[in-house]
């Protein structure tokens, strides 16, 4: 297994021991460190990852050397480092984490003094000085750590603070929840509690020994879909390895698509705060129809969270996200928060009574279909302009990220995007339609292309 260092607008990522050593590591930290105040306060975080302990230490050190002062918080939720950022007035954070990649990888993600991931410019100014070398040498570096007691509980009250708690302890649900042995092992439990909800959790062990592949789509959720069923719980929740993305299973035991947890999500902060909504031009229309069922203005950005949570500040908005089950809340933390969509979730049903079967059925009904595929970046670019050819009335959204087509000319489905991935060596394959075979047939469709 091969594959080179990733480095995107989604952090970096590699494969440990290949693409990702310890000099890789603690050469973007030290470039990291070099862009701040030599005196600033640093966040350290890792999920879980076997891998993780020691690059948080090379990272620490290397922050060290150019006189950042590190407050080491260990094994951590992304989303509750971030807000640790605001929390501490840090000039910045490193979470030690390859996200949904399985766990061979591990990387980093670079966040800025406001809690949000470093933008392209800030990131390749970074990559710049780690290819460079020329890293500041200062005296006063230190490394501090912090209750972990205290890192939860500040993210605990920031999302009871802005849900409808009462109404979710007065429903009682029984949930099950599946962190893969991940950073959501960490809050988790707490929060549910907090909430009233009795809990069934499988694979809560924070370790990072995944006990299946951690990305949160259908395919890896048949464990969690068992634990439902044989409870009786109302909804399952399956979170990621450094929590910030999350996806649902029915009272069926069945997957719900990844990107209802948005949409649902939606529908429950529009209804009592109307605003506008963020997301990408890769998730669903459901999401969009979740908003402008309540009167919201819906805007579309690049694939990538720090493009959603910028523009999230720029308009104001009430709420936004990715499609991958990502949720994000601005009042809680400045990105996606996997226990921030889990609580959102259960208002969602808390408040209206329904199912979580109920909730999506009032949803429009698309099928979305998804693709990998490995190719060179030329041959990315002429199955672009074939697709293009083959459908020259299609509307092309304006917003750059590979090329999103609107088969029928209007904002609507059927749509396609064809895009390189920000988090590993591939090209996406995004169709949308109301049915699911149309969607398969034109993946296929693109699919092809590259043959």
């Amino acid at each position: 297994m091969e594959a080179p260092l990733i480095v995107s607008i989604s952090g970096i990522r590699g494969l440990v021991g290949q693409s990702l050593t310890d000099e890789v590591v603690a050469r973007f930290a030290a470039a990291f460190g070099t862009t701040l105040d030599s005196d600033a306060t640093v966040i350290i975080a890792r999920d879980p990852r076997p891998s993780g302990a020691g690059f948080a230490k090379v990272a620490a050190a290397a922050l060290v050397q150019t006189g950042c002062r590190v407050i080491d918080l260990g094994k951590c939720s992304t989303p509750g480092a971030k807000l640790l950022i605001t929390e501490l007035d840090a000039q910045g954070a490193i979470v030690i984490t390859a996200s949904h990649n399985p766990q061979p990888w591990n990387g980093l993600k670079l966040v800025r003094s406001d809690g949000i991931f470093l933008n392209a410019e800030q990131g390749q100014r970074v990559e710049a000085l780690f290819h460079s070398g020329e890293f500041r040498q200062a005296d006063g570096g230190s490394i501090a750590t912090l209750d972990p007691a205290e890192v939860k509980k500040r993210h605990l009250d920031k999302i009871l603070a802005h849900i409808d708690a009462d109404a979710i302890r007065q429903a009682r649900f029984k949930v099950a929840v599946d962190p893969c042995n991940g950073a959501g092992a960490l809050l988790a439990p707490d929060l549910l509690a907090a909430l009233g909800a009795e809990a069934t959790l499988i694979n809560a062990e924070p370790d990072g020994e995944f006990a299946h592949e951690p990305e949160p789509v259908p395919a890896n959720l048949v464990q969690l879909g068992a634990a439902v069923r044989d409870n009786n719980c109302a909804i399952g929740f399956a979170i990621d390895p450094d929590a910030d993305r999350v996806t649902l299973v029915g009272a069926d035991g069945e997957a719900v698509g990844e990107d209802l947890t948005l949409a649902l999500a939606v529908q429950a902060v529009t209804a009592r705060n109307p605003g506008p909504v963020v997301t990408t031009l890769s998730s669903s229309q459901a999401i969009s129809d979740a908003a402008t069922r309540n009167g919201c203005p819906v805007h579309l950005t690049a694939v990538g969270e720090v493009n959603v949570v910028e523009k999230m500040v720029e308009e104001n908005a009430a709420i936004g996200g990715e499609g991958n089950g990502g949720v994000i809340l601005t009042q809680i933390d400045p990105g996606r928060d996997a226990a921030a969509g889990l609580a959102l979730v259960l208002e969602a049903m808390a408040t209206t009574g329904q199912s979580l079967a109920e909730l999506v059925a009032a949803l429009p009904t698309y099928a979305i279909d998804k693709r990998k595929i490995t190719c060179t970046p030329a041959e990315l670019e002429a199955a672009l302009a074939a697709l293009l050819d083959r459908y020259p009335d299609a509307y092309v959204h304006p917003v750059c990220d590979g090329s999103k087509l609107y088969l029928s000319g209007q904002l609507e489905c059927p749509w396609i995007h064809l895009r390189a991935s920000n988090t590993e060596p591939i090209v996406r394959v995004i169709a949308e339609s109301e049915s699911a075979e149309e969607a398969a047939r034109l993946c296929d469709e693109v699919e092809a292309l590259f043959n």
